[in-house]
């Protein structure tokens, strides 16, 4: 089993993130860097209404991809890396012996890719309490010049902040964090290597800039929440949610 050291835990608790280096072996890097690939190119079974384009892009294709929604969801091979033990080892040691999938991304982030501003994953979450875990597992390996993603250590502190600035992505108006509602705080940028994993919790105020470079910065981004969880939408149903480690709780998500 997979366990976190006490300097980890602690990183986690007081900064809302660490880094795992070389967490996924290079066959599970290889097949999930062609899965990305292959579902981009539609050479396999996947919806098309999961997949996002880049902003103006017209055509699907490995260049113009910009996001896989639901990969785990609906893909065996993501699925399979959403299962990882080393993984889950890792995420029952921060919140617990009792895990369900709560969603799951993989981020292409092609040459020219656009920047995503800071915003708190809870506050697309309708799930409370506000403490699941995202792992962040680098397909390629992570630069400030091919749009990192950054945080700002100790941020989940703060509680869901007003993502009241709109921010436009093609013809969708999406929501970010106003840069006065954490003016001096310190930010900092996560590189890694392809196959390391960066986790962070789901109130860490976190962004990524623009790719800068030639080639792709694909990140798989899976949302692990407690089983004991609560689903607090105020009108949409509770989605079936996958048990992936320990038991069901009756009124629970």
């Amino acid at each position: 089993m997979s366990t976190l050291v006490s300097a980890h835990k602690t990183q986690y608790e007081e900064e809302g993130y660490i880094v795992i280096e070389d967490l996924l072996t290079q066959p599970e890097l290889q097949r999930l860097h062609q899965r990305t690939i292959d579902i981009a190119k539609g050479r396999v079974d996947f919806p098309v209404e999961k997949i996002e384009l880049e902003a103006g892009a017209v055509k699907q294709n490995v260049e113009t991809v910009r996001k896989i929604n639901g990969c785990a969801e609906n893909d065996p091979v993501f699925l399979a890396h959403a299962e990882n033990e080393r993984i889950l080892d890792l995420v029952e040691s921060l919140i617990g012996p009792d895990v369900k999938l709560f969603g799951s991304q993989t981020f292409m982030k092609p040459p020219g890719g656009v920047e995503k501003p800071y915003h708190q994953d809870s506050a697309y979450f309708f799930i409370e309490p506000m403490a699941l875990v995202t792992c962040w597992a680098a397909l390629d390996d992570v630069t400030l010049e091919n749009g990192c993603m950054w945080v700002v250590p100790g941020s989940q502190r703060l509680g869901v902040l007003d993502h009241s600035q709109a921010w436009q992505v093609g013809d969708r108006v999406d929501k970010r964090v106003p840069e006065s509602a954490f003016a001096g705080h310190t930010e900092v940028p996560i590189t890694m290597k392809a196959g390391s994993c960066s986790f962070h919790h789901s109130l860490i105020l976190h962004k990524s800039n623009a790719n800068h470079t030639q080639h792709s910065r694909r990140g798989a981004a899976v949302h692990y929440m407690s089983a004991r969880s609560r689903w607090t939408h105020p009108s949409l149903p509770k989605p079936d949610y996958k048990l992936l480690r320990g038991r069901e709780y009756p009124g629970c998500v």
